[in-house]
C-alpha cells in the first residue's frame, strides 16, 4: 500500500494530476532494472515496486528538473490549457468507464486520458528552450506553436513511450486517439476518444467545437451509452471545469 502520511498523500495526488510527473514515475518503475517483470500500470503499483522513499525521490527530482527549465513566455501561456485538457480527458474517461460498466479499467482509463497528449507537453518544453536560447532567430507565433504541437505530438509521444519503456496500454491510446477508424477491440481508446471529444465540445483546452453531437459519434455507439448518460457526462465536465469559481 502507498504510504498514508499527509505529505505522501499530497505527493501522489500531485502525480495523479501531472502527466510529466506520472511519466517520470512509470519510467523509474519500468526501467531496465526491473526487466522481466510486468510493467506497472498504476501509481500505487509503481510506488510499491520502487518503495515509497525511492518513488518520492523520483517525483521530487522531476519537480526540481521542471523548475530548472527555461522560464520564458510559452510555458505559462500554453501549459495551463494543456493541463486542463489532460485532466478533463482523465476525469471524463474514468466517468465514462464507470458509467458504461467498465469499472475494472476505470483507473487505467483515467491515467490513459491524462497521458494521451503527453507529446504536446514535451514539445512545448523543447520550443521554450529554443525560444530562450535565441540561436535560431525564430518567432514562435501562436499559430506556429499550435501547428507544431498538433502535427507532431503523437509522434513525439510514441517516441517518449519507446525511450522510457512506458506501459503499452497507454501507448496505444497515444497512438490512436486521433484515428478516424475505431478499434472495436480497444475499449480504452474509445473511452479516451469520447472524453477527448467532450473536452473539445466544451473548449477545455485550445479548441472548442460546440457542434459535436455525442450520440452520433462512433465511440458513443460502440460503448452503448445512451443520450441521458451523455448529457450527464457533459454536465459533469461543465460542473468540474466551467462551474462557478472555475477558470
Amino acid at each position: 500500500m502507498i504510504a498514508e502520511g499527509p505529505e505522501s498523500k499530497q505527493l501522489w495526488s500531485l502525480v495523479s494530476y501531472d502527466p510529466a510527473l506520472l511519466c517520470s514515475l512509470f519510467r523509474a518503475a519500468n526501467s531496465s532494472f526491473f526487466a522481466g517483470l510486468q510493467k506497472t500500470l498504476s501509481i500505487q503499483d509503481a510506488v510499491t515496486r520502487l518503495g515509497s522513499d525511492k518513488a518520492a525521490q523520483v517525483v521530487e527530482r522531476a519537480c526540481r528538473e521542471g523548475e530548472g527549465c527555461p522560464q520564458g513566455e510559452l510555458l505559462p501561456r500554453y501549459m495551463p490549457s494543456l493541463w486542463q485538457h489532460a485532466q478533463g480527458c482523465a476525469l471524463g474517461a474514468r466517468w465514462l468507464a464507470n458509467r458504461c460498466s467498465y469499472q475494472g479499467i476505470a483507473d487505467q482509463a483515467y491515467l490513459a486520458g491524462l497521458l494521451h497528449d503527453i507529446g504536446k507537453q514535451f514539445l512545448l518544453a523543447a520550443l521554450e528552450e529554443i525560444a530562450s536560447c535565441g540561436e535560431f532567430g525564430i518567432t514562435l507565433s501562436r499559430q506556429l506553436v499550435q501547428e507544431v504541437l498538433t502535427t507532431m505530438h503523437v509522434e513525439q509521444g510514441l517516441r517518449l513511450f519507446e525511450d522510457w519503456n512506458l506501459p503499452e496500454v497507454y501507448k496505444e491510446v497515444v497512438a490512436d486517439h486521433h484515428g478516424e477508424e475505431l478499434d472495436k477491440q480497444n475499449t480504452m481508446v474509445a473511452l479516451v476518444k469520447l472524453a477527448n471529444k467532450g473536452c473539445r465540445k466544451l473548449g477545455l483546452g485550445w479548441t472548442k467545437q460546440p457542434d459535436i453531437v455525442f450520440p452520433t459519434t462512433g465511440e458513443a455507439q460502440f460503448l452503448g451509452i445512451d443520450e441521458i448518460a451523455l448529457a450527464e457526462f457533459e454536465i459533469m465536465l461543465e460542473d468540474r471545469f466551467l462551474g462557478a469559481g472555475q477558470t
